[in-house]
């Protein structure tokens, strides 16, 4: 199936762990391309053992951003391991790395070496804060980015400390961009021949995330507050509780939708209020806006809220837990939750590639690999000969899964 995939045909070799270069690996992997994870014998990938949420031995975090991936096990400690790793090198159309800066080079695979062995090769290094600057030697993750980037300063409410958002935004972000630029760069390629170094780091991904606060920023240099759900530009747009503390999030972003919002909640008067008619107006007294809608709203609940609102075109939605996200209607139609089956923890459902080609849902093919579920395959496909293998296994160069070698 995946020689249909658009990136069928690529090979990737995948030396990053944890979440930002997993994540970008995993949407390539998902395209297509054939991902080669790189692992340590006995721990592999430390996302393997992050969190507190396991099945079959393998955490969730590992289980949600290695699929249709595989894995061979090298102790690139060792000299030989890392002739295998040259050998895997020169077969490669890309390499993803997040390793420490420097890190590479005492590897013998930083640019340069892989380039002289390959001069076709996108190489894609992800890291905190950069291949070079004050930082370069600084330890960083998501949540110390989401604080070093001025995204905490303007998440959580107003009353209380900043928070860090609900999700690794940092992470998914570098992950995107990097397979963005890893992609350009092939088809640079296909014109000048020639691979190039991409350098990305989680702190500038998430200072460009900032997006218009940041601009605004640069234009009136003000601090922004914190706003809990709250937008600081637009009113109303924040999440009202309703009947039964469920909740509800409106998004009137302009004058038109405030007015369509009056004649919902049975308030038409208000929509040319002179307190409220516009949204500059509705900003300036948010208080004031949120005292008077917050008892009409906990009048009904939500979902009477939600008919009424959606039958006069209310830019509006309901605050979903995450078990009414995973089975949302819209969710499920789309196909992003898909089953798959791992040899260690059985059937699962994961959550695929919100990407549609033709129409078609991008199928998980392979689930998370074992590790070294692939060394002896990938080892074969790179021309070592089946006793040559045998010594690399045996000697601890190379480890592969149980199951690979019986």
């Amino acid at each position: 199936m995946s020689a249909n995939l658009p990136l069928s045909g690529l090979r990737v070799l995948d030396l990053s762990h944890l979440a930002a270069g997993p994540w970008c690996t995993m949407v390539l992997a998902d395209l297509g391309a054939d991902v080669v994870k790189v692992e340590r014998p006995g721990s592999g990938d430390m996302s393997r053992q992050a969190g507190s949420v396991y099945a079959g031995g393998e955490s969730a975090v590992f289980l949600a951003l290695n699929r249709n991936k595989r894995s061979i096990a090298l102790d690139l400690k060792r000299p030989e391991a890392r002739e295998v790793l040259q050998r895997l090198v020169g077969t490669a159309d890309i390499l993803v790395e997040n390793l420490r800066p420097g890190k590479t080079a005492e590897l013998g695979v930083d640019y340069d070496t892989a380039a002289a062995v390959n001069p076709g090769i996108v190489y894609a290094s992800i890291s905190a804060f950069g291949q070079s600057g004050p930082y370069v030697d600084m330890p960083g993750n998501d949540p110390i980015i989401q604080a070093m980037s001025g995204v905490m300063s303007i998440t959580g409410d107003a009353d209380g400390p900043p928070a860090r958002q609900g999700v690794s935004v940092p992470d998914f972000g570098a992950g995107m961009m990097a397979a963005f630029a890893i992609l350009a760069a092939v088809v640079g390629r296909t014109r000048t021949g020639r691979g190039a170094h991409l350098d990305l780091n989680l702190l500038d991904v998430e200072v460009f995330a900032l997006g218009p606060r940041a601009q605004e920023y640069l234009i009136n240099r003000e601090e922004q507050p914190r706003l809990g759900s709250a937008h600081p530009r637009f009113a109303p747009y924040q999440a009202y509780r309703c009947k039964g503390d469920r909740y509800l999030y409106i998004a009137a972003i302009n004058d038109k939708f405030w007015q369509k919002l009056c004649l919902a909640i049975g308030r038409p008067e208000l929509a040319d209020h002179p307190d409220f008619a516009t949204n500059v107006e509705r900003t300036r007294r948010r208080e004031e806006l949120v005292a008077l809608l917050e008892p009409i709203l906990l009048e009904r609940d939500r979902d009477e809220w939600l008919e009424r609102m959606h039958a006069h075109g209310v830019p509006c939605g309901p605050v979903n837990d995450l078990g009414e996200a995973l089975s949302d209607p819209q969710v499920i139609h789309n196909e992003l939750v898909q089953r798959m089956r791992h040899p260690a923890a059985g059937d699962l459902d994961t959550i695929g590639l919100p990407i549609r080609v033709d129409g078609a849902a991008m199928p998980v093919r392979s689930a998370p690999p074992l590790l070294g579920e692939h060394t002896v395959d990938v080892l074969a496909e790179c021309g070592f000969s089946p006793e040559l293998t045998a010594w690399l296994l045996t000697s601890g160069v190379a480890a592969a899964a149980r199951d690979s070698v019986e």
